[in-house]
Formats: C-alpha cells, structure tokens, sequence
C-alpha cells in the first residue's frame, strides 16, 4: 500500500512539473496579438526592432541567422531547429520542446 502511494504522489509531482513547462499562450497588450511563450515571459521593447515582444526576463536582443530577424531571448539562447514547424528558434541549450496545450503549436520552453 505505501509503495502505491508513494508511486502515486511521484506521479502526481511528475505531472505538475512537466505542466509548468510547458508553452502557454500569452497576450502581448501592445501588439493585441496571442503569443507562445514559456511561462514567466513578460512585456519587453526590443531596441533593435522597436516592438513589444513577450520574452522571459532578462532578455537579450539576438540574431536569429536562420530568419534574419532581432529577437528577445535569454542571453545564452542558440538555434534550434524544431521538426514540427521546420523552422529554427532561438532556445537556452537547456529548453525542452513542448506542445502548447491551447494553440496545439510546438516550441522550445525552459
């Protein structure tokens, strides 16, 4: 009985953990627009483009080479290419990709 409980609880955590990764959908109030993003995202001016964009704290304005576009992402970020919209993203070397539930789009989240 304690072993069913004990495996019951590790995988209630487990649940909890891998539901707090992963990407939500956002509202950015300056572009009116629905962004996916990880969840401590918020409000930020990209200096180089001029545009509000939801980034995490601490962010960094960075080149995205396989676009050609500035983009806010943490400061160690690198692209990473996500099979699901064939397309690169700048991600930490730590993120995960995960599905967004509400959107069913897939990026990389910390």
């Amino acid at each position: 009985m304690k072993s069913l409980t004990a495996a019951v609880i590790s995988l209630l955590l487990a649940s909890l953990y891998i539901a707090g990764a992963r990407a939500e959908s956002k509202y950015n109030p300056y572009t009116g627009q629905w962004e996916d993003v990880s969840p401590d995202s918020v409000p930020q001016l990209n200096p180089i483009t001029g545009k509000w964009e939801l980034a995490p704290p601490g962010a960094a304005t960075k080149l995205n080479p396989y676009t050609g576009k500035y983009e806010l992402v943490p400061p160690n970020a690198v692209p990473r290419y996500n099979p699901y919209t064939k397309a690169w993203e700048l991600a930490p070397p730590d993120s995960r990709l995960e599905i967004n539930r509400q959107t069913n789009t897939w990026h990389y989240t910390r």
